[in-house]
């Protein structure tokens, strides 16, 4: 199974998503975020604010925080929120043609979603033996004692989709993303369980708003 750093990631990826992006103007963007969170107290300039400042997509992107202050009911911010994670999820291609994760930090762009959760979430990605996406699931939600977190919560999933290796993150709300002893000792009762399975546990990464920490690259895999 390889490691992080031994694959590189495809220029083609970037530059495809981008001549994708050619031809399409504001306005038809604004129409399609019009169409899902509804026009009611939205006009289109406030649309095209939170498209421009949100950076919806982007992986660094914050269109809940932007909608917000733009004013927008809670039923709209629901919606977008909704949209955002169900077009995350189909930005990670399924075949043999993605571009492999090589590190935490391209890992990292695959739980961006997390690091505006209120409420602590404990996410997996699904890799190949080529490091390459096949999905990702949100195992546990809210209320979380990540102590408690049993293993084939975590590889069921995997199983079905035949992953080799897995990468672990979680979100700490409170915005200090150091490792708890607690998530030291799930990870390594994970990598263990990992282990019998056949699935390498490649990294836990645990994120806040604005920092994240790699508990491989901390000594703690």
């Amino acid at each position: 199974m390889p490691a992080w750093g031994l694959a590189a990631v495809a220029e083609g990826s970037r530059s495809r998503s981008v001549h994708a992006g050619k031809g399409r103007s504001e306005a038809d963007d604004v129409t399609l975020l019009q169409t899902i969170v509804g026009a009611r107290g939205a006009g289109r300039d406030q649309l095209a604010a939170v498209l421009r400042e949100g950076r919806l997509l982007h992986p660094d992107g914050n269109p809940e925080q932007s909608a917000r202050r733009h004013g927008w009911s809670r039923g709209q911010i629901k919606r977008l929120r909704a949209f955002c994670q169900l077009a995350r999820r189909c930005l990670i291609p399924p075949d043999s043609a993605a571009p492999a994760v090589t590190s935490p930090k391209e890992a990292l762009l695959q739980f961006q979603d997390l690091r505006r959760e209120p409420r602590e979430s404990f996410a997996v990605l699904y890799l190949n033996a080529r490091n390459q996406p096949l999905g990702r699931e949100v195992v546990a939600v809210g209320g979380l004692n990540i102590a408690q977190l049993r293993p084939r919560e975590v590889f069921a999933p995997a199983l079905t989709l035949g992953a080799a290796a897995v990468v672990l993150a979680h979100n700490h709300p409170s915005g200090d993303p150091t490792p708890s002893p607690e998530d030291l000792a799930v990870t390594r009762h994970l990598l263990e369980a990992g282990e019998l399975l056949g699935v390498e546990v490649l990294d836990h990464l645990v994120l806040s708003a604005d920092r994240f920490r790699s508990i491989r690259e901390a000594g703690g895999l």
